[in-house]
């Protein structure tokens, strides 16, 4: 009993470390351009040595995986929360794409997050991805979405979202690009034309 009490505490602490470590880290990105803080900065900050951090994180660029994390997540329940169109799964997904789309543009660290190659997609699928997946196997259920499979039809979404926000980033006036991904989303998806582009470009509800 006694070993699985230090187990436990010994697992509490690690977390807590790492708890610590992203909290710091975030942070320090958000006060200073992310290129600017050092792996020595969020020690320090964190108060663990370069040994630990790395016990936790390969990179500083890992640590946007849970920071993006918790940001979709809090940007995910405020998007359910204002979407109207709630028990659809299409006006849902597009509601969301549209928004998370913007929020991403208009975050200095999501938008690190997307461009730095050094991160896996399949962590930038975990921390951004899985939401739209879940509007995707509710379409899929109730017949609103026509694809082979969940699987393909998640990576191919994700993959083009990823790209449409990255070939936006530049742009002056980037949302009408934005809206005309979703639309060609929600077309290969197997929405007709006009519902696609009705719900892609239809005034935006803010949140």
């Amino acid at each position: 009993m006694s070993g699985t009490a230090e187990v436990s505490r010994v697992e509490r602490k690690k977390r807590d470390t790492r708890e610590r470590i992203i909290d710091q880290a975030e942070r320090l990105m958000g006060e200073m351009p992310v290129d600017e803080v050092t792996i020595s900065s969020i020690t320090a900050a964190a108060d663990v040595g370069h040994g630990t951090f790395y016990l936790h994180f390969k990179s500083k660029y890992e640590v946007l995986v849970p920071i993006i994390r918790r940001r979709a997540e809090w940007w995910d329940e405020k998007v359910l929360s204002a979407a109207v169109n709630r028990g659809d799964p299409a006006a849902l997904l597009a509601f969301a794409a549209r928004h998370m789309s913007r929020i991403a543009l208009r975050d200095p660290l999501w938008r690190c997050f997307l461009q730095h190659s050094g991160v896996p997609v399949k962590d930038m699928q975990d921390a951004v991805g899985r939401f739209g997946a879940r509007d995707l196997k509710r379409g899929l259920e109730q017949g609103r979405f026509n694809v082979p499979s969940l699987h393909n039809a998640s990576v191919f979404v994700f993959g083009g979202w990823v790209n449409s926000l990255l070939a936006a980033m530049d742009l002056a006036e980037p949302d009408s690009a934005l809206d005309d991904a979703v639309e060609m989303m929600l077309r290969a998806l197997g929405l007709p034309s006009e519902e696609a582009r009705k719900l892609a470009h239809s005034p935006l509800l803010q949140i």
